[in-house]
């Protein structure tokens, strides 16, 4: 029971975390570079604890990354439902892959993310349809090693 609990702080901590660095504001030059942490942060939960993150987590975080983004209801929601049911198909190969694989396929997944809520954002007429999140998927995917090796202190010195 207290495992339990433990691993449930992790995951708040990691995630409140995950918004704080996605609320920092970054200079207009290096905008563009800004990696999807929360999006990192529930790729982490959902490839290292799917039983406890899963389709209705993702949702949930997308209706809040909705709500702190000023976006439009539901698209963030529908990204982050995608890339769990991806990632929830997958998991047990994810683990299984090198840190260098697992960096290819979270700039896919991203990527996936990124073209979803571009494409429902162009189609609305409120965003540009240039391919410049691409960016961001691979800061993303750079970045990931880093989120993995620290997310897995994290929950082993909670435990």
């Amino acid at each position: 029971m207290t495992q339990t609990r433990i691993s449930w702080l992790a995951i708040i901590l990691t995630f409140s975390l995950a918004i704080l660095l996605e609320l920092m504001t970054l200079p207009y030059m290096v905008l563009f570079l800004r990696p999807e942490w929360i999006v990192l942060v529930l790729l982490y939960w959902l490839i290292r604890h799917p039983e406890k993150i899963g389709i209705a987590t993702g949702a949930s975080i997308g209706f809040l990354m909705d709500i702190i983004s000023g976006s439009y209801f539901g698209i963030n929601m529908l990204s982050m439902s995608l890339i769990s049911y991806l990632v929830l198909i997958m998991h047990k190969r994810l683990k299984m892959f090198p840190i260098s694989q697992q960096s290819i396929f979270v700039f896919f997944i991203v990527g996936i993310q990124l073209m979803v809520v571009y494409t429902l954002k162009s189609t609305i007429g409120s965003s540009d349809a240039s391919m410049s999140y691409l960016w961001q998927a691979l800061s993303s995917a750079l970045i990931w090693p880093v989120i993995l090796i620290i997310s897995d202190r994290l929950v082993f010195s909670l435990r």
